[in-house]
């Protein structure tokens, strides 16, 4: 996370050396996120489920049109509800099966960086604005839920799990993996005192299921919309100074 984080500072302290103009501002709004998952080669029925996420963007005006903009968020609330179901017989011929219920509702650190085009002159006139970028996705914890039940040799048992939700890469143990990086896009309008408006969504690019492999894998989708500020730091119109 720290040589990420310093490469990202590192960007920005060079972009700002060649910017027009800066601006930052808090950002905040909902978010409808998803997680797919493999279990055991099986893919459960997953859907989506809002959440939250407040945090800050800068945006660094390379010229007229174009710009770099990296934001730091907290994102809350994000997986999903899934259901795996498998039916089998076990080496005797005894019909058996497990039914597996999963409720994840994860916190991310969120790193995205958008390089935007944008409509209209910056600061002249209210303008639209569209961009693509990755974001570097660090969980820091939230919760797990599980309701498995399992029939065995005729005999049905039981178990459930509501505890907070453990990151790292045991399978046996955890519920999510460190890190995730996700392609972003977005779309939005900005008026020209500074008041913005964004939707955004985004697809997880790694396996984020603790010892994943190919018959266990997680891997994240979702977006939001949210509304923001911008403060003039350097350069700009008149307008809002």
């Amino acid at each position: 996370m720290k040589k990420i984080l310093s490469i990202v500072t590192l960007l920005g302290i060079g972009t700002a050396a060649f910017a027009q103009s800066i601006k930052v501002g808090p950002e905040a709004g909902v978010t409808l996120t998803t997680m797919s998952q493999k279990l055991k080669g099986i893919s459960g029925e997953t859907n989506y489920q809002l959440g939250f996420r407040i945090g800050g963007t800068a945006d660094f005006q390379i010229n007229e049109y174009f710009s770099i903009q990296p934001g730091a968020f907290l994102s809350l609330n994000n997986g999903t509800e899934s259901y795996f179901e498998r039916n089998y017989k076990t080496d005797a011929g005894t019909p058996a099966g497990e039914r597996d219920r999963r409720n994840y509702g994860i916190s991310y650190i969120q790193v995205p960086v958008y390089a935007l085009y944008k409509t209209g002159k910056e600061y002249d006139d209210p303008h639209f604005f569209v961009g693509i970028g990755p974001s570097f996705n660090f969980a820091v914890g939230g919760w797990f839920k599980q309701d498995f039940d399992r029939v065995l040799n005729g005999v049905p048992t039981t178990s459930r799990y509501d505890h907070s939700a453990y990151v790292g890469n045991d399978r046996k143990k955890d519920q999510i993996r460190f890190f995730d990086l996700s392609a972003n896009a977005t779309v939005g309008y900005e008026l020209p005192f500074g008041l913005y408006f964004r939707a955004y969504y985004g697809i997880g690019l790694l396996n984020v299921a603790p010892g994943g492999d190919s018959d266990n894998c997680f891997r994240n989708s979702g977006g939001g919309i949210s509304v923001g500020f911008f403060f003039n730091a350097k350069g700009g119109g008149p307008r809002w100074q």
